[in-house]
């Protein structure tokens, strides 16, 4: 998150209360920055496969959000679509 938005305790927290209104999810939602390395191996196979092959770009895709998704719960945030976390 960014240096003075929410963490991710306090953004469950609000996301908790039972009296809060719909329309400030957006204003309670804090903004994520994932940082990556263009140098990883990680990164570099990615990058090849969406270079290469046309029929790779879906599996590329979901390997995208895959790590995307991961580094949100590693970081203690939650998914807004846990299944579909799930069916990757």
């Amino acid at each position: 998150t960014g240096e003075f938005g929410w963490s991710a305790n306090m953004e469950r927290i609000m996301k908790a209360q039972a009296l809060r209104d719909n329309s400030m999810t957006t204003f309670m939602v804090s903004k994520k920055t994932l940082e990556i390395n263009p140098k990883h191996p990680i990164v570099k196979e990615l990058k090849k496969k969406l270079e290469g092959d046309a029929s790779d770009q879906k599996t590329v895709k979901d390997l995208v959000w895959l790590l995307f998704e991961t580094s949100l719960l590693t970081s203690g945030f939650s998914l807004e679509t846990p299944t579909v976390f799930a069916d990757r």
